[in-house]
């Protein structure tokens, strides 16, 4: 029962906390439509882009070639205002502000 239960624990911080995202050129297709900020007091979400799929957690955004391999599916728009979410990336991990709840 031990097992089970440090395996399940495994399992969901990886899924819950897994950030690999797709960008769709689809919009039908994402999860989020989202404008990316260069200021980032407008931005609901404060993210940084990771180059290793293993580094990908809340937060840390790697950006995988693939859909299927994907979390989070997002369509990258040019108008601010038919976004769901303004995001800004960040270089310092201390800025980082994500929550898929808000």
């Amino acid at each position: 029962m031990k097992l089970f239960c440090s395996l399940l624990l495994f399992f969901i911080s990886n899924v819950v906390f897994s950030q690999i995202i797709f960008v769709t050129d689809d919009k039908s297709e994402a999860d989020y439509l989202i404008f990316v900020s260069d200021n980032k007091s407008e931005a609901d979400w404060i993210v940084m882009k990771t180059e290793y799929n293993s580094k990908a957690k809340q937060g840390y955004w790697f950006f995988a070639d693939w859909k299927s391999q994907a979390d989070i599916v997002i369509y990258i728009t040019d108008d601010k205002s038919k976004a769901d979410k303004i995001v800004f990336y960040t270089e310092w991990n201390s800025e980082i502000k994500f929550d898929l709840g808000n």
